[in-house]
């Protein structure tokens, strides 16, 4: 039985001293420590607490007589047997997800969001790693050629050796270890590990009511649709427009690897997104709706997803079960982050000023280049009037040099005396 960061149930302890044996015990996971009781009613004192982190988690062989593991550190180790193998795995899941967790591991168990939270302390990024990982090896043209990627298994002993590499913060070697179809088990496993659905169950409602709207006006529910995605948590919104990328790419190549939409949604939608109240009967009923919206999803997710959703400031911890080492680690990043954004203002700061001073500088250039350009207007207008007059002077000559030819014609040829005062006359006339 699981929790918020909790996790319950009966589960059988070997005691110690000589004659050792198993005992039912009533088991707590919460917090970074694993209490165990005699009964399941929380009222009487555990018979004791073991302190999960750094505990490293052993899986024994199975055997007719339980399904075992093993915590142990240096000094003490402590072990239980489960009744089956699906339930050990979700123990170790949950507790390793607090051992490995401050150390960049615990990523199978854990929500996108704790684990993301986690990798950035040691130089993660926005979407876990072992998602960008696995894409990263997936996404080449031969691998993702290759004939029922994500529908054929992978092999499941290396499955399992990968997993426990990344769980416990290792740095897995894919090229080394892995091939196509063990990496895309990998990635489906670790989906499926996944608390929740990517797309929080909490959207379930919203999420298939959709396809109504999109089946009557593809417009409008892509719309409607692009809203709700814009209210999934940001790691989750980071994480499935990733996966949503890389799918698309991924059924491009449906001529070889037999993967279209159809298939890839089928493949990944019970991930993606799913109803966490147990009711089969509910899902059965939404399976259509929800492997149409995963459809729509990768086929439009650049409409869906334009873009990176950015981490908010305000982070949400738990105060109380927060390891005080990676409460501190937390504090440190958060530290140095504000001192970068501090010398990234001053520097913007300096760099604004600069441009006013070269603003300022500019407008005083256009301000003396408009009164030169104003005065050769002036000087270009004085002499456009010199021009004027000295045209109206051509002009008027001209008309007085016809007249005298007129009247040359009508009187004859006039003496030297009346052609020195016709000169005179006009000479006065014309002085400017």
């Amino acid at each position: 039985m699981s929790m918020a960061n909790i996790t319950t149930g009966w589960l059988k302890k070997e005691t110690h001293g000589a004659l050792r044996r198993y005992e039912k015990r009533w088991v707590v996971v919460s917090g970074n420590s694993l209490s165990y009781y005699k009964k399941d009613d929380n009222m009487s004192p555990p018979l004791g607490v073991i302190d999960l982190l750094g505990k490293k988690i052993v899986q024994s062989p199975d055997t007719d007589h339980g399904f075992k593991f093993e915590l142990t550190d240096k000094e003490n180790s402590y072990n239980f047997s489960c009744e089956t193998k699906t339930e050990r795995e979700k123990w170790v899941d949950a507790i390793s997800c607090i051992s490995y967790g401050p150390f960049g591991g615990g990523m199978f168990g854990s929500s996108i969001e704790v684990t993301v939270k986690r990798e950035k302390l040691h130089g993660g990024r926005n979407i876990p790693k072992i998602i960008s990982q696995c894409i990263g090896y997936l996404d080449n043209s031969f691998r993702l050629k290759e004939n029922g990627i994500f529908r054929l298994p992978g092999n499941d002993k290396t499955v399992k050796l990968l997993k426990m590499e990344f769980q416990e913060g290792m740095e897995p070697n894919l090229e080394a270890k892995g091939d196509t179809h063990t990496i895309g088990s990998l990635l489906k496993l670790y989906l499926r590990s996944l608390p929740d659905s990517v797309i929080p169950s909490s959207l379930y409602e919203d999420f298939v009511a959709i396809i109504l709207t999109y089946e009557l006006n593809p417009k409008e529910g892509l719309n409607e649709l692009r809203y709700l995605i814009n209210r999934i948590p940001c790691s989750a919104y980071n994480t499935i427009r990733r996966l949503c990328e890389f799918l698309f790419k991924v059924q491009t190549f449906s001529d070889s690897n037999r993967m279209d939409l159809n298939n890839l949604a089928i493949v990944f939608s019970p991930t993606i997104l799913k109803n966490n109240s147990g009711n089969l009967d509910l899902e059965m009923r939404d399976m259509q709706k929800l492997k149409k919206v995963t459809e729509i999803m990768i086929a439009h997710h650049e409409t869906l997803f334009p873009g990176d959703k950015e981490e908010e400031d305000q982070e949400d911890l738990d105060l109380e079960n927060i390891d005080p080492e990676e409460l501190k680690n937390l504090y440190t990043v958060k530290m140095i982050k504000y001192q970068v954004q501090a010398r990234e203002i001053v520097t913007k700061d300096k760099e604004i000023e600069e441009l006013r001073a070269q603003l300022a500088q500019s407008q005083h250039t256009v301000q003396q280049q408009e009164c030169t350009i104003l005065e050769q207007q002036n000087r270009i207008d004085h002499y456009q009037g010199c021009v004027q007059r000295l045209e109206n002077q051509v002009t008027n000559n001209k008309d007085t040099l016809s007249n005298f030819h007129v009247q040359e014609n009508s009187y004859g040829s006039p003496t030297r005396p009346e052609l020195d005062r016709r000169y005179r006359h006009h000479a006065a006339q014309t002085r400017f």
